[in-house]
């Protein structure tokens, strides 16, 4: 069967065609057109200006599969109904419901986190007839990004539980927000990570909620990060270089530590065959690094870091996987999009 996925929940379009047939799928298009040059003037994704790039980009992407692919043989539609940006989330419903009525097709709702999960399942490499990976379950996903730091346990690819999410703000944004106050610019993360790889010094930060629960809270550490900055400018009247690299390795150093003394923390209590960590942060090279030494004895699962980021192959994936075990396609009626979480 033909699956045509289509991504819309925050700064990245995507539409993606796969083939798939039982435990092996081939992916015949993955487009992708990234928003980031619209929202680095305003230092983070404005909800509006997101859409109306949906609004541009999704037919665009379109035309560029139908160039190779007759739409009339796609058997269904998958898209990200949430969480997410609801303005963007909007216009991709208009987008796919659209078209779903011109091909009469039915639509498979994923939901973005799931999708993420999915995306650990697959490579991305077009036309070649590849293996979903196997999974030995039960499983613990750490979904962390930049709107989202979710904890699940899967007892099978339909069949899951949230263990904890972030109180406030997500790893993700953690990392954004600390690069602002550096004023190294957005995406933050990504910059964050050149610069602590020249860091000389690490200061020590505050780990909020570490010992309750399954919960994450970054805010304190947030808050804790922007009064060492202004400490260190109120002492020697400015950043350098040099301090600007050890702040961003304090900061990711001690998000990261969180994140995998809660993942220990919830292996303990639920004994996983398996580790995924997946989401936009971990894309992060020293996440993985730190995230393979500590978990030794249990494999962790990383996605290529091409499919660590929204796109429309992880919705794909992700829908072929709900069609497979729940046969769950829908008419547009019944399908309503989702700014957050429950």
């Amino acid at each position: 069967m033909y699956i045509l996925g289509v991504e819309s929940t925050c700064d990245e379009s995507g539409i993606a065609l796969i083939e798939a047939e039982k435990e092996r799928v081939k992916v015949l298009a993955n487009e992708l057109r990234s928003q980031i040059k619209i929202h680095t003037p305003y230092g983070g994704v404005v909800p509006i200006l997101a859409a109306r790039e949906h609004k541009k980009n999704l037919p665009y992407l379109l035309k560029i599969i139908e160039k190779n692919f007759d739409l009339k043989k796609v058997d269904y539609l998958a898209f990200s109904v949430g969480p997410g940006l609801l303005p963007a989330l909007v216009e991709g419903k208009e987008f796919v419901f659209n078209l779903a009525k011109k091909l009469n097709k039915k639509i498979i709702p994923v939901d973005h986190l799931y999708a993420h999960f999915a995306s650990v399942l697959i490579k991305n490499k077009l036309n070649v007839w590849q293996k979903i990976r196997k999974i030995n379950f039960p499983i613990l996903v750490l979904v962390v990004s930049g709107g989202h730091t979710n904890l699940y346990l899967f007892e099978s690819f339909t069949k899951f539980k949230k263990l904890g999410q972030t109180l406030d703000d997500a790893a993700g944004e953690t990392l954004d927000k600390g690069a602002r106050a550096l004023n190294l610019g957005y995406p933050g993360g990504p910059i964050i990570e050149e610069k602590a790889k020249k860091a000389k010094n690490i200061y020590l930060l505050p780990k909020p909620l570490l010992e309750k629960g399954l919960n994450f809270s970054f805010s304190g550490l947030k808050t804790a990060f922007n009064e060492l900055i202004k400490e260190i400018k109120e002492a020697s009247g400015s950043l350098s270089e040099e301090e600007i690299c050890n702040l961003s390795a304090s900061l990711q150093k001690t998000i990261f530590e969180i994140l995998i003394y809660k993942l220990n923390k919830a292996k303990q209590i639920y004994r996983p065959k398996e580790i995924i960590i997946t989401g936009g942060v971990s894309a992060n090279m020293t996440l993985r690094k730190m995230a393979k030494k500590f978990f030794r004895n249990i494999r962790v699962i990383f996605p290529e870091r091409s499919l660590s980021t929204d796109n429309g192959l992880n919705i794909a994936i992700g829908g072929y996987l709900l069609l497979k075990e729940k046969s769950l396609a829908l008419d547009p009626e019944k399908i309503e999009v989702y700014p957050r979480t429950v």
